[in-house]
């Protein structure tokens, strides 16, 4: 039935485009032009057939500036009169020719980023554009083929038709050129091209129905800033200006700028409402400028607004602070606590305790009574409490103690109601782990806010999930890796740090202190099953929101091997170092991470990430206090050998946007782990692997390396592909497709390596000679599809390079190409 149904729909959409005659103008309304693109946008560069003389002319005078705007330029930065017979570029000092270097640079990076916005104010899809783009189109338009073959008509399967595909036509006028060459020219003047102008010309097609849209833009001369001088402000908010100088954003030589402009106002108003000007507005800063008294340049004047009133120009002070704490069920203030300068009204119900201690609500007021105003401290405040994660709402007002002018404080009334005490929450999940594998996961967890009325939060979580991996192998072989979990952890989180003297710490940062206890049972299938357990308490500090770290100064995990079979026995039996990652032992360990992120309206966002761990080597301080040496082999905690060794992975990622919907996506990764004294090997959850749905995507997870070592005959010994150095490069272009679904085309490389040689691993070593060859490489192609709260992902990785012997030579290796393919369902994007 369903087969049948869909050979209908193919069928009436088949005929749909004939009975068009695959017209995509048929039934556009007589007054229209189907819109079809951007013929091209000449700045000027690019000559036309008929006035080519005039264009070379053009061209020679500048688009941004000529040579001898550069002399003239130099000429002015150094004061010199007549460079007139300087006719030669060999004659000129080496100070005149960095001189017009360096003016030539800034015009033309202004001239870029002009044209970046204006190509922006320009573009336009037509209809089936092709990613997005202004000027190329897919050629089979299906959608204007639906809309002229079915609109207007009244049957309701053809209303489900044209509404289900039909394509909306864009029109000349849809796209309106005349308001987007003004836009664009306002855009131009924005950026200093005072002169600049923005045409437009519509090319109709053979098909008068049909027409592009040809635009020339005209820069012209960019005009920078001269003089710059702050003027008419009051003498403290002038005394202010002159301290924060060196933080404009305004500098002589600098093109003249809109964006510069806002920026400076933005500053200054900033710092106003740091210094207790709590009325001030953006508004009240304005500008003045000259471009009569010395053409191409602008001398501005920073000056106070007219009419700012007599409040906006007055420094306030904090006064007393009233905390109305409601809870999530009763609206009435019934009882009052008063410290010092704080009033707290709340509902203490029949036994009359406090909801909410006051200390845990006084840590996050970074402020006190009869400071000036801050907006940064006050906001800073405001986001503190609302990440305390006790408040449904919370909000801060600010009343004048009076309304005399001679008053200058602000009262502080706080109003938060409090959350429900208790969250459950049941998840079904698809979990995609660092290891590559994936697979639905199940989890039920119960929460319980302000648990000892001081914010904290006590979690108790039990879960469980199955894994599978399915990918092909250079040798072709079918790899279907199954395993299962399941585990609980309780934790307990406060949002402060919770150690001797931590206050002093906290102020004006975010952060928290989490203790945690976690019991894990694993499963892998035809190898083992393993229980560990884990016990840590770790801090994060965070005083820039771009500047996270976070420190675990102790974590002991346990891991124990209950079960285990043959071929995971042979394994262990011929490979040392994997037998002593693998046994039962302790791990006591301490981590810090440092993580880097740019702001949220950076352009091209980055991040990086360190971290350093480091196991054992407490305890083997604490074993050679009473005699035993820090090198000795095989010393035991509670009867059982612990780890020793010290961990660093870095990684850095980058995303360069091109449009607001495409972008280059990157990242670099490197790792080593070196194990020593009490270890021979590192355990083996903190060895390195590459490969899976995370990694390098033509290869199977932990399907690569060490070097050029490859695994035996067992379709498993993926087990032992596991190194204690790593390098891994990977690159995505992400494009939209339709909606909500997008694509990827991806570049991958990377390997690991041993630091020690391995007779059992011929070839794991890192051997610089032979880096290129050792680099595994793939490419590919992904589909992802983005609900907002969930992005579901598909990649096929193609093999281009394996480090390893594959029975054909070149650097193309792959035997097959079916063979090459890897196919990686996952949850999120890869990087």
């Amino acid at each position: 039935m369903m087969k049948t149904r869909l050979k209908i729909y193919c069928g009436v959409i088949l005929c749909c485009g004939l009975a068009a005659g695959c017209s995509t103008t048929k039934n556009l309304p007589e007054e229209e032009v189907l819109y079809t693109g951007i013929k091209e946008i000449d700045y000027g560069q690019k000559s036309k057939k008929k006035a080519k003389k005039k264009a070379k002319q053009k061209e020679e005078e500048g688009v941004i500036t000529s040579l001898a705007d550069a002399y003239k330029a130099v000429d002015d930065l150094l004061t010199q009169r007549d460079l007139s017979v300087l006719k030669r570029k060999e004659e000129l000092t080496q100070e005149q020719k960095d001189s017009i270097a360096a003016v030539q640079r800034i015009e033309e990076e202004a001239y870029e980023t002009a044209k970046e916005e204006v190509d922006a104010a320009l573009a336009y899809a037509p209809n089936n554009a092709l990613f997005g783009s202004s000027s190329y189109r897919i050629p089979f338009p299906t959608g204007l083929w639906i809309y002229n073959a079915l609109v207007g008509k009244k049957s309701r399967f053809a209303k489900w038709l044209f509404d289900t595909f039909a394509g909306t036509p864009v029109f000349i006028s849809t796209v309106n050129p005349k308001t987007r060459a003004l836009v664009a020219q306002n855009t131009l003047r924005n950026y200093g091209y005072f002169n600049g102008t923005v045409d437009y010309e519509i090319l109709p097609e053979k098909n008068p129905k049909k027409a592009k849209i040809s635009y020339t833009v005209r820069p012209r001369n960019l005009f920078r800033l001269d003089s710059i001088a702050y003027l008419r402000f009051p003498a403290v908010g002038d005394s202010l200006i002159r301290e924060t100088f060196r933080q404009r954003t305004l500098f002589s030589g600098d093109p003249f700028s809109v964006i510069n402009l806002d920026a400076e106002r933005t500053r200054i108003y900033n710092m106003f409402r740091n210094s207790g000007y709590f009325y001030y507005k953006p508004e009240y800063i304005t500008y003045r400028a000259d471009t009569i008294q010395r053409p191409g340049f602008v001398q501005l004047q920073v000056v106070p607004a007219d009419g700012i009133p007599a409040s906006a120009n007055k420094r306030y002070y904090l006064g007393r602070t009233t905390v109305n704490l409601f809870n999530n069920d009763s609206y009435e203030l019934t009882d009052t606590l008063q410290f010092r300068d704080y009033t707290l009204y709340y509902d203490g119900g029949k036994k009359g305790k406090i909801p909410l201690r006051f200390g845990a609500l006084r840590r996050n007021l970074f402020y006190r009574k009869g400071m000036l105003y801050r907006q940064d401290i006050m906001s800073f405040v405001q986001q503190q409490l609302s990440e305390m994660n006790v408040f449904s709402t919370v909000n801060l007002k600010y009343v004048p103690r009076d309304t005399t002018a001679l008053n200058d404080t602000l009262d502080i009334e706080i109003t938060g109601i409090l959350d429900k005490p208790y969250d459950g929450e049941f998840t079904t999940k698809v979990t995609s782990k660092s290891n590559g594998q994936i697979g639905p996961g199940l989890s039920f967890s119960m929460s319980k806010r302000n648990a000892f009325r001081g914010a904290e939060k006590l979690k108790f979580e039990v879960h469980g999930s199955y894994e599978w991996q399915t990918n092909s192998t250079v040798q072709g072989r079918s790899s279907v890796i199954n395993s299962y979990e399941y585990g609980t952890s309780l934790s307990l989180d406060y949002p402060r740090l919770i150690f001797p003297g931590a206050r002093k710490f906290s102020r004006r940062a975010k952060t928290s202190t989490s203790f945690v206890l976690d019991a894990t049972w694993m499963n892998r299938a035809n190898y083992f099953g393993m229980v560990s357990l884990s016990a840590r308490a770790a801090y994060t500090y965070q005083a820039r929101p771009t500047i996270k770290h976070e420190f675990v100064p102790f974590r002991l995990d346990y891991d124990e091997l209950l079960s285990t079979t043959a071929t995971f026995d042979s394994i262990m039996n011929v490979n040392q170092a994997l037998y002593v990652s693998m046994r039962d032992q302790f791990v006591p360990s301490m981590r810090y991470t440092f993580t880097y992120s740019s702001p949220r309206k950076a352009r091209n966002p980055r991040t990086f990430i360190f971290e350093v761990k480091e196991s054992g080597n407490i305890t083997s301080g604490i074993y050679a206090a009473f005699g035993k040496p820090f090198n000795q082999k095989d010393k035991k905690l509670f009867n059982v050998p612990f780890a020793q060794y010290i961990r660093f992975l870095a990684e850095f990622r980058e995303e360069f946007r091109l449009t607001p919907r495409t972008s280059i996506a990157t990242r670099v990764g490197t790792g080593v782990i070196f194990s020593y004294g009490n270890s021979t090997a590192a355990p083996y959850n903190d060895l390195f692997s590459v490969g899976g749905a995370n990694s390098i995507r033509a290869f199977t997870v932990r399907g690569v390396g060490p070097g050029s070592y490859i695994p035996g005959a067992s379709a498993y010994s993926y087990i032992d592909q596991m190194g204690d150095f790593k390098i891994e490069m990977n690159a995505e272009y992400r494009f939209p497709i339709v909606s909500m679904l997008s694509g990827a085309v991806f570049l991958d490389a990377g390997n690991v390596w041993l630091l020690d040689a391995d007779v059992n691993r011929p070839g794991g070593t890192f051997d610089i000679s032979r880096f290129g060859k050792d680099l595994a490489l793939g490419t590919g192609l992904g589909i992802r599809c983005d609900l907002d709260f969930l992005v579901l992902r598909f990649d096929v990785g193609v093999g281009l390079h394996a480090p390893y012997d594959t029975g054909k030579s070149g650097y193309y290796n792959m035997p097959k190409f079916k063979d090459s393919l890897g196919y990686h369902f996952a949850v999120g994007y890869p990087f």
